[in-house]
C-alpha cells in the first residue's frame, strides 16, 4: 500500500469511529399532564392551545394599530400648534 491509500484508510477509520460516537442516544419522550405538575396553580406557565394564540396574536396587532394612530394624531397636533 501506498502512502496515500494508507492515509486514505486511517481517514476513513476515523470518520466511521466520530459517526459512530455522535450518533444520538434514543430518549423516551414523556409530557406531564398539567394537573400532575407540583406548580398548578392560576400563575403556574404552561402552553398555550392555539385558539388562545391566535386570540392574543389578533389583541395585540389591534393594539398596536390603535397605538401608532395616537401617536400619529398626537404628532399632528403638536406640528398643527407649533406652526
Amino acid at each position: 500500500m501506498t502512502a496515500k491509500e494508507i492515509a486514505r484508510a486511517d481517514a476513513l477509520e476515523e470518520a466511521a469511529e466520530e459517526a459512530a460516537e455522535t450518533r444520538p442516544a434514543a430518549v423516551p419522550v414523556i409530557t406531564p399532564a398539567a394537573r400532575t405538575s407540583p406548580e398548578t396553580g392560576r400563575m403556574s406557565q404552561q402552553a398555550l392551545e392555539g385558539p388562545a394564540v391566535e386570540q392574543v396574536q389578533q389583541v395585540s396587532l389591534g393594539a398596536g394599530i390603535a397605538l401608532v394612530g395616537l401617536g400619529l394624531g398626537f404628532l399632528a397636533f403638536r406640528m398643527r400648534r407649533s406652526g
